[in-house]
C-alpha cells in the first residue's frame, strides 16, 4: 500500500525531501501546503505533486493525506505539527523538533492524544554509515567509547534577513547544527553527567558560534562545536578502546569513515545518506502501529531539546 505524504512547507529542504522520496517505492508526494496558493502551485507543477494548498489548515484537511512532512522555519514547527496531528495525521517533523522544549513537550503530548506518529527528522540516525557504525559499536568490536570530537562549523555572510541570523526565524547555530554533533554524542553515549559551554552572540542577538564539553560519568568526554560565520573542519572523530573512528567531512551526511585498530586502517563505504532512509522508519512504524520511533524516540527528543535551553541560557549568562 502506497503512504501518501504531504509536504508543509516549499523551501530547499522541502525540495530535498520530494526529491529523496522518489527512491521509496510505497511513498508518494500527493500534496504541498504553503501560505499562499501561488508558492503551492508552483512547487507542485515542478515536481508533479496532484494537489496545491495555499494554506496548512487546507492540508491539514486533505483526507488523501497520511503523512505530513514539516518543513518550514524553526518557528513554525510547532504550530503545523500540531494542527496536522490534531487533522489525524501522522507528521515527520524536520529537526529541530522545535524552537524549545516546551513546545516540544506540547508536540509530543498531541502526538499522543491523537494517537498518531511523530517524530523528529534526525535524519543522520537512520543514513547507512551511521547505522552500520553504530551497530558495530554495539556488538562491542570497538569497546568503549572514551571521547567524541564532533564540528559542525560553517561560513555564511552575516545577513541580519537570513534565516540563520534572524531571532524570528528561529536563529542561531546551536538549532540549526549543532544539533548534529549533540545527537552523535547522545545516540552513542547518552546523556552526559555534566558539562560546560562558550559561545559568541552575534550583533543580531542569535548564537553564531557554541563550544560544548561533556562528560559521564563513566569518564567519557566529549567536545562538541557549531558555528555559522567561519569555515570549520564538520568531521566527528570517536575514540573508543579498541579503535578510532574518523567521520569525513560533512559528518553528519558523510557514507565514508575509516576506522584504526591495531596498526591498521580500514576505510568503510556505505551507500548514500538522504533524507529517505528515515522515511523506511516513519513506515515501518506507521505500519506497526507506533506513535514515535525507538530509534529518534519523543523522550530523546525532548532531553535534548531541554539540554540546547541549558545551552542557549547558559551562553547569554542567563
Amino acid at each position: 500500500m502506497t503512504v501518501r505524504w504531504g509536504i508543509a512547507g516549499t523551501g530547499r529542504i522541502a525540495s530535498d525531501f520530494v526529491r529523496d522520496l522518489s527512491h521509496i517505492e510505497d511513498a508518494e508526494a500527493v500534496a504541498v501546503g504553503s501560505r499562499t496558493a501561488a508558492g503551492a502551485g508552483e512547487f507542485a507543477a515542478a515536481r508533479g505533486i496532484a494537489r496545491a494548498h495555499g494554506s496548512m489548515s487546507a492540508l491539514a484537511a486533505d483526507p488523501e493525506v497520511d503523512v505530513v512532512y514539516v518543513a518550514g522555519i524553526h518557528p513554525v514547527h510547532r504550530e503545523h505539527a500540531v494542527m496536522m496531528l490534531e487533522a489525524g495525521k501522522h507528521v515527520l517533523v524536520e529537526k529541530p523538533l522545535a524552537m524549545d522544549a516546551g513546545e516540544a513537550d506540547g508536540m509530543i503530548a498531541a502526538s499522543r492524544t491523537a494517537g498518531r506518529f511523530l517524530m523528529e527528522a534526525m535524519w543522520t540516525r537512520f543514513n547507512p554509515l551511521h547505522t552500520e557504525l553504530k551497530r558495530r559499536l554495539d556488538s562491542g568490536e570497538f569497546g568503549r567509547v572514551t571521547h567524541i570530537e564532533s564540528d559542525f562549523t560553517f561560513e555564511v555572510p552575516r545577513d541580519p534577513s537570513h534565516r540563520l541570523f534572524d531571532p524570528a526565524k528561529g536563529g542561531g547555530s546551536l538549532l540549526d547544527v549543532g544539533i548534529y554533533p549533540i545527537n552523535l554524542a547522545w545516540w552513542w553515549l547518552g546523556a552526559p553527567g555534566s558539562w560546560t559551554t562558550s559561545g559568541n552572540i552575534g550583533p543580531t542577538g542569535v548564537d553564531e558560534a557554541v563550544t560544548m564539553d561533556l562528560s559521564w560519568p563513566d569518564g567519557a568526554t566529549a567536545h562538541l562545536t557549531c558555528g555559522s560565520t567561519r569555515p570549520g573542519p564538520r568531521t566527528s572523530t570517536v575514540t573508543c578502546e579498541k579503535a578510532v573512528i574518523t567521520i569525513d567531512a560533512p559528518s553528519h551526511s558523510s557514507p565514508t569513515a575509516s576506522i584504526t585498530a591495531g596498526g591498521q586502517t580500514e576505510k568503510v563505504t556505505a551507500a548514500a545518506p538522504g533524507l529517505h532512509h528515515q522515511v523506511r522508519e516513519v513506515h515501518r512504524c506507521i505500519g506497526a502501529g507506533l506513535i514515535e520511533s525507538p530509534r529518534m524516540p519523543h523522550g530523546e527528543s525532548l532531553r535534548i531539546a531541554r539540554f540546547m535551553d541549558d545551552v542557549a541560557s547558559a551562553i547569554r549568562g542567563r
